[in-house]
């Protein structure tokens, strides 16, 4: 496993938290992630932005489980989850501070999968908080940490990497674009060879193919804006008004089918950590 970046199908970044609240807890017997409201036996944890964004992103992720669980210092844990073909790692120390302070923790997060997939969630993470999470608060002391780390990590080659996340992120923007567009092409190829007929009628079909431009045009703002959500509610519009304008009826071919990007749960930028739930995989025994 690499600490500088891609191996393959890991990749392991180092994010500083901007805030984090005891808005969850986790289970003595099982270890397993649990909401606030939790009546069983267990101990308090400050998740974090970073760790609670990253969820939020996981489409239906399996419940949190920590293999270090916290102990007198509730900001101080790892925990692994699983999200389809994509597994995450979180742990979460002081490097500054002697852990008094939120601003003096940071999250080493390790991604297994494929690079499409754990690109997707870094960018959508890095979207989703109020700071940069390579930069951190505390140059000096991250510097020294990160430098005692396997294999020796920087602050610049740990920019690198997730820089290099958002480049695998956005070839896949641009090539969904591309297929949406080829979808338009074909689509206006067709209308010129067919005339009016019950179902079909030229003029709307061309007001449908302007409401799908201008719906291109909408999702690169977007991708330019790193607004993911945004950008796939304004494709999806897009490739909806050229299946209307179609004479055909429906699409050749669908950019989704041929080029699918991992999605997750879309959260609001105002999202706090006590909105965001998890999907809870385990047995009622706990329970009983």
């Amino acid at each position: 496993m690499s600490n500088r970046g891609y191996d393959g199908s890991t990749l392991v970044v180092y994010a500083q938290v901007g805030q984090a609240k005891a808005n969850h807890r986790v289970g003595n017997d099982t270890g397993f992630l649990r909401p606030k409201s939790f009546a069983l036996p267990s101990k308090v944890v400050y998740l974090g932005d970073v760790a609670t964004h990253a969820l939020a992103y996981l489409e239906n992720p399996e419940t949190p489980h920590f293999s270090e669980p916290p102990q007198f210092n509730e900001q101080k844990w790892k925990f692994e989850t699983q999200s389809g073909g994509l597994r995450l790692t979180i742990s979460s120390t002081s490097y500054w501070g002697f852990g008094l302070f939120n601003s003096g923790y940071l999250n080493r997060i390790i991604l297994k999968g494929s690079p499409q997939s754990y690109a997707r969630l870094l960018f959508d993470l890095s979207a989703s908080l109020g700071h940069r999470p390579w930069e951190f608060f505390h140059t000096s002391a991250a510097r020294k940490y990160l430098a005692k780390q396997e294999g020796g990590v920087s602050l610049e080659s740990n920019e690198e990497a997730w820089k290099k996340t958002f480049e695998t992120a956005r070839a896949v923007f641009d090539e969904q674009i591309f297929m949406v567009e080829e979808q338009g092409k074909a689509v206006q190829k067709r209308m010129k060879k067919r005339p009016d007929s019950e179902h079909w009628n030229a003029k709307q079909a061309e007001i449908a193919i302007e409401h799908a431009d201008y719906d291109l045009e909408v999702a690169r703002g977007a991708l330019a804006d790193g607004n993911a959500p945004g950008f796939e509610r304004a494709m999806a519009r897009a490739e909806a008004y050229f299946i209307e304008a179609d004479p055909d009826g429906v699409s050749s071919y669908s950019a989704r089918d041929l080029y699918e990007i991992p999605q997750g749960q879309i959260l609001d930028l105002e999202t706090t950590e006590a909105e965001i739930s998890f999907v809870d995989l385990t047995s009622n025994e706990e329970e009983e």
